[in-house]
């Protein structure tokens, strides 16, 4: 595909295209050896793709996206692993985990060829991140410890190709947040300044910009509307139409942005090579068609439509899929979910007095919690073998005898006439459930539980609303549910999703809101909440690969446990991942691969037919 537009002088050679020092793929780069059998591929074909949100490709996304650094496998910093160069060359910090130096790869291009140098970098922190109107608060990865409150970087440009971000006070982490812990690409801190800035009023002929403004209904003085409607942040989501156009780094670019199918093609100037010198991607086209039913989606699948399907598909659709791959019609993956997939909330700062007092018991958690039959929940939904009873974040034991002397114990003794609990009030004492269903499997799950709940004098009941309902609601649910931390992914980094500021965390919205207030607003939380916090914070000030840090992430698990803030059904599960039988460089059977790095390696799989 690229060699043609060589040939017709529409692009310089590819020598010309690649930094002086590409990013080098091969065996335990992007997947460790055990996952995938790395070999050199062969270029050219489509990858077709489903896309469930006519608005957002999350498969696409994900393997779009381009972390500043990278550790072998993904999180192999876990293990000990170093962390290397990913859009970066490489960097060195000092012993105080305090200044980064950051070394960027000379020659290195966007897709429209144009050099990123330094001077991307100071755009993206002066002119963006520092600016109000567009960034009113600086992402928390790039504050001191990753707090709220912490203080923003301190940007130092050392020459065209090497700056420094500083903290004021240790920052062990802030490699591994650049590696990908978050899911951040390079967005933040390198932007395109030659394209951004005919957008931003500070470089925009001022003429130029308003008709750009009239041609998106934006109201004069508003600038910084258009500017974000056309920029790309650390998400770096290259399936939004809005952004078409935008250069970027990433393997693939958006060629089409059709309504039923968008297309992309190779980014001629992408910066990573295979061990032989050939320059990375090997596939030449995604093609992603919109299916936004759910089960129009699997039955395309198993009829061989798609060459991969990410993270969509359920665990119910395994047999199925099985018989596919025995026919020899498909290759299936089963990674492991980097999140359990099912969290109940209880919301803990909920206005209710009545309510307050039953559920801030940790006893009535802990009822809750012996009530459950995870095992029947694992056979089930999980088949018995794709998931495991929690033995860390939650205790597994199952009673309802227990249960119940634990809530008549606790006062909630009396029931009326249909054999549900009273509260302190004199009422029936109800969880009422608004979840947004995310999964297939939430709302099923969800009625499993609250049969054992009313087993035990509990009563329920199940509303399902929307995303703009429960934004809606807010402190108001007193009841929910979504997704928390595997707890060895939560060691990884993902420790904020212990945390009740967390985007989906309705167990203690108020709480969440004080931290993140600075403790201008919401209420103030206890004790065992604020050492989740702290001990969030030594993990964020410790090295990724330290003992202090391993100590503060099992430091918040024990503490998780040990308060039931939640309760987790089931934890270590794996999802579904079919690729077709044509495809290569890609993983097969069972891994303990987080699913989402097998969709950040797109640019090493390849066709072979």
């Amino acid at each position: 595909m690229l060699m043609g537009r060589v040939e017709a002088g529409e692009l310089p050679p590819v020598a010309e295209r690649l930094p002086k020092q590409p990013f080098v793929v091969g065996p335990g780069t992007l997947l460790d050896d055990e996952s995938v059998g790395f070999e050199p591929g062969r270029y050219g074909g489509t990858l077709q793709l489903p896309q469930r949100n006519p608005n957002f490709d999350r498969s696409v996304q994900i393997a779009n996206t381009e972390p500043l650094l990278w550790s072998p496998g993904g999180f192999g910093y876990i293990d000990g692993e170093s962390i290397e160069g990913n859009v970066l060359a490489g960097y060195e910090v000092n012993e105080q985990n305090t200044l980064f130096t950051f070394h960027m790869r000379e020659g290195l291009r966007w897709s429209d060829g144009e050099p990123v140098t330094s001077e991307d970098v100071r755009f993206a922190f002066e002119d963006v991140l520092f600016n109000e109107q567009i960034t009113p608060s600086v992402p928390t990865y790039l504050r001191a410890a990753r707090r709220f409150d912490g203080r923003p970087a301190e940007l130092a440009i050392i020459d065209q190709y090497t700056f420094s971000l500083a903290f004021d006070e240790p920052y062990g982490d802030f490699p591994a947040q650049l590696a990908g812990s978050g899911f951040v690409g390079y967005g933040d801190i390198i932007k395109p300044r030659h394209y951004l800035e005919q957008f931003h009023e500070k470089y925009a002929d001022a003429g130029a910009l308003e008709e750009l403004m009239e041609g998106e209904s934006i109201d004069e003085g508003e600038w910084y509307r258009l500017f974000h409607a056309k920029q790309m942040d650390g998400v770096q989501n290259v399936s939004d139409r809005n952004r078409a156009g935008h250069p970027t780094l990433t393997p693939w670019v958006m060629a089409d942005s059709g309504t039923s199918v968008l297309r992309y093609e190779r980014n001629p100037y992408y910066f990573k090579v295979d061990i032989d010198g050939n320059q990375l991607p090997y596939v030449d086209e995604l093609s992603a068609s919109v299916v936004e039913d759910l089960e129009a989606l699997a039955s395309r699948t198993l009829f061989g439509e798609f060459d991969y399907v990410g993270q969509e598909l359920s665990i119910q659709h395994v047999p199925l899929l099985a018989e596919r791959r025995d026919a020899g019609e498909l290759n299936l993956h089963m990674p492991r979910n980097y999140r359990c997939p099912i969290n109940f909330e209880l919301n803990l700062t909920h206005p209710d007095e009545a309510w307050r007092e039953v559920v801030r018991n940790v006893s009535f958690r802990r009822a809750l919690s012996l009530a459950i039959d995870r095992q029947e929940i694992l056979d089930t939904f999980f088949f018995s073998e794709f998931g495991s009873v929690p033995e860390r974040v939650n205790p597994a034991e199952n009673s309802q005898d227990e249960a119940n002397g634990i809530l008549d114990e606790m006062g909630l003794d009396q029931r009326d006439g249909d054999g549900f609990r009273l509260g302190p009030d004199g009422k029936r004492f109800t969880i009422p459930f608004e979840i947004v269903p995310r999964t297939d499997s939430h709302v099923p799950i969800t009625e499993l539980v609250a049969g054992y709940w009313k087993d035990i004098g509990i009563d329920t009941t199940l509303r399902q609303i929307d995303d703009g309902t429960q934004a809606e609601l807010g402190n108001d649910i007193k009841a929910s549910v979504f997704w928390v931390a595997d707890p060895d992914a939560m060691a990884a980094g993902y420790g904020e999703d212990y945390l009740p500021h967390k985007f989906g965390a309705f167990w203690a919205p108020a709480w969440g809101e004080w931290y993140s207030s600075g403790g201008e607003r919401g209420e103030e939380p206890p004790d065992a909440v604020r050492e989740l916090y702290d001990l969030y914070e030594q993990m964020m000030a410790a090295e990724p690969e330290s003992e202090e840090r391993r100590a503060a992430a099992d430091g918040m698990v024990d503490n998780y446990r040990e308060n039931i803030w939640t309760i987790v059904p089931v934890e270590s599960t794996q999802i579904p991942m079919p690729f077709s039988a044509r495809l290569r460089n890609v993983p097969e059977g069972n891994s303990d691969v987080f699913s989402v790095v097998v969709e950040m390696s797109m640019e090493q799989w390849y066709i072979d037919e």
